[in-house]
C-alpha cells in the first residue's frame, strides 16, 4: 500500500474546540464545509459533537447529505448557495439552509409541504462581503415574502465578516449593519438564533451574538489568543535513496545540480497529491528529526530531498513533510507562506490519493 498519508488526531480536534468554547464563552458551531478542510468531514463533525458543538455548518447542500448518509442527526446549516433542486432534499433531510431570495423561499414552501416536515431556513445579511446575502438595508422586502410562507421557519440569522483580522473599523460596521438587519428581523416578529463571528473575531464579545462559528481554527491555526494543538500530520517513506555524484541534477528542469557526491531521497507525494509544486527548492522534509531541503521540481506523483547531512537515512524512514517529528515541527502556516498562500489552500488540498488515517 502507498505509505503517503494524512494522519488526523481527531482527540487534537475535540480539544481545541472545548479551548474555543472555554475562552469564548459561547456556544459554536463546527464548520466542518470541503471535508473538513480536508481532514475528514464526518470523523472531524463526530469529535466535534463529543466536544459539545451546537451544530454542523458546510457549504454545500452535497455536503450535508454525506453527512446525514454516515448517520450524524445533528443539526447541520448550508452556509453557502443552494440550488433550487436541492431545496427539496435539504427539507427532507432536516437541514437547514441559507435564505437570501424570495424565490428560495417560495420553493422551500412548495417543499415543505411536499414532504410534510418544516423548512429551515437562515436569513443570510450581506453587511459588505458583496458575495452572497440580501442587502442589509433591503431585508424588509425579503422578510414579507417570509411571512407569508408558514412552512419555512426563520431558525437563524447570519452575516460574515470581511477583515476580522486586520480591519476593525470595517469590521464594526459590518458588526452595526448586521444589527440594524436584526432589528428589522426582530421587529417583524422573527426570533432567530444568530451569528456572525468566525474564527479571526470569535474572541471578541461584542461580535459573538448567540453562537460562533469555528473553522480553521479547530484544526490548529487561523486565530490568535488560543492554545491550540496542530490535528495533522502528513508522512510518507521513500522509494528510493540514491547518492548521486557531483555535477548530476535532479529532476524535470535540471534545476538542482549537486555541488559534491549527494543522496536523494525520493518520496511518493506530488503536485498529483497536493503538495504544491511551488515548493520546489522553498521547502522542507523531517527525517530522524532533522530538517531535509526538497530538492529540484516538485513532479506530479513523487518529490525528491537532499539527506546528505542526515546519517543513516533509508527506505524503511517516516518522512515527515507536515507536522511534528522530533523537537522539529513543519506547519500549514510555514507551508503557505513558501507557496505564498494561507493554511486554509494547503490544509485542504490534499487529494484523495493520500489516505486518510485517524488517531483518537
Amino acid at each position: 500500500m502507498r505509505p503517503t498519508r494524512l494522519i488526523v488526531n481527531t482527540d487534537a480536534v475535540a480539544r481545541n474546540f472545548r479551548e474555543i468554547t472555554t475562552r469564548t464563552g459561547a456556544d459554536a458551531i463546527a464548520v466542518v464545509k470541503a471535508d473538513a478542510y480536508g481532514h475528514g468531514a464526518a470523523p472531524v463533525a463526530r469529535a466535534c459533537l463529543q466536544a459539545g458543538a451546537k451544530g454542523l455548518a458546510v457549504a454545500i447542500a452535497e455536503e450535508a447529505l454525506e453527512l446525514r448518509d454516515a448517520g450524524i442527526d445533528a443539526k447541520i446549516l448550508v452556509i453557502g448557495a443552494v440550488d433550487a433542486d436541492m431545496i427539496e432534499k435539504m427539507v427532507d433531510a432536516e437541514v437547514s439552509f441559507a435564505v437570501y431570495a424570495p424565490e428560495t423561499l417560495e420553493i422551500a414552501q412548495a417543499a415543505s409541504e411536499k414532504c410534510g416536515k418544516e423548512a429551515l431556513g437562515h436569513l443570510k445579511v450581506d453587511t459588505g462581503m458583496r458575495r452572497i446575502g440580501v442587502a442589509w438595508d433591503k431585508v424588509d422586502a425579503l422578510l414579507d415574502v417570509w411571512q407569508k410562507c408558514p412552512g419555512v421557519r426563520m431558525e437563524g440569522a447570519f452575516s460574515h465578516f470581511a477583515a476580522a483580522d486586520y480591519d476593525a473599523e470595517f469590521t464594526g460596521l459590518q458588526a452595526q449593519r448586521f444589527r440594524a438587519a436584526l432589528e428589522t428581523v426582530h421587529a417583524k416578529g422573527f426570533s432567530p438564533v444568530c451569528h456572525m463571528a468566525a474564527s479571526s473575531a470569535m474572541l471578541k464579545k461584542e461580535l459573538q451574538f448567540d453562537m460562533v462559528r469555528a473553522g480553521i481554527v479547530m484544526y490548529g491555526t487561523g486565530a490568535e489568543g488560543f492554545n491550540l494543538e496542530y490535528a495533522q500530520r502528513l508522512v510518507t517513506r521513500p522509494v528510493r535513496v540514491e547518492s548521486i555524484s557531483a555535477g548530476e541534477t535532479v529532476g524535470y528542469g535540471r534545476k538542482f545540480t549537486a555541488q559534491k557526491e549527494t543522496i536523494i531521497a525520493t518520496l511518493p507525494i506530488g503536485y498529483g497529491d497536493g503538495y504544491p509544486r511551488i515548493l520546489s527548492g522553498r521547502a522542507d522534509v523531517l527525517v530522524h528529526g532533522r530538517r531535509a531541503p526538497v530538492v529540484g521540481r516538485v513532479c506530479m506523483d513523487m518529490l525528491m530531498a537532499d539527506v546528505t547531512d542526515i546519517p543513516g537515512v533509508s527506505c524503511e524512514d517516516e518522512f515527515v513533510l507536515m507536522g511534528a517529528q522530533g523537537d522539529e515541527r513543519i506547519t500549514p502556516d510555514e507551508l503557505a507562506e513558501k507557496a505564498m498562500t494561507i493554511p486554509y489552500e494547503i490544509m485542504l488540498g490534499f487529494s484523495s490519493r493520500v489516505r486518510r488515517e485517524y488517531e483518537g
